[in-house]
């Protein structure tokens, strides 16, 4: 089961100073939306500044919307000013710890 929960994690790579507050990001979802129903969207931050890194993760509920949001790696969010407006969908991949 897990497996196949991963299978519908992807990885979102923005430009860091384009989405400062709270309705840049809501543009952001609402673009990813388009997809699918979006169960889970989070934006990642500096473990010691708190800000953001770049990167945002969304959690589709069926695999085929996941794969419909990879169809096009690198995607025009419209509602964003440009240059900041880029962003690449990625499938998440977890990373393996060696003991």
């Amino acid at each position: 089961m897990k497996g196949f929960q991963l299978a519908r994690d992807l990885v979102i790579k923005h430009h860091v100073n384009g989405i400062k507050d709270i309705q840049q990001s809501l543009s952001l979802l609402t673009h990813m939306k388009k997809f699918g129903k979006v169960t889970a969207f989070k934006f990642m931050r500096d473990p010691v500044t708190s800000e953001r890194t770049g990167m945002a993760f969304v959690t589709y509920r069926q695999f085929s919307e996941a794969q419909d949001a990879l169809k096009s790696r690198r995607q025009t969010v419209p509602e964003l000013s440009a240059p900041f407006n880029e962003i690449e969908v990625t499938p998440f991949q977890r990373q393996t710890r060696n003991k």
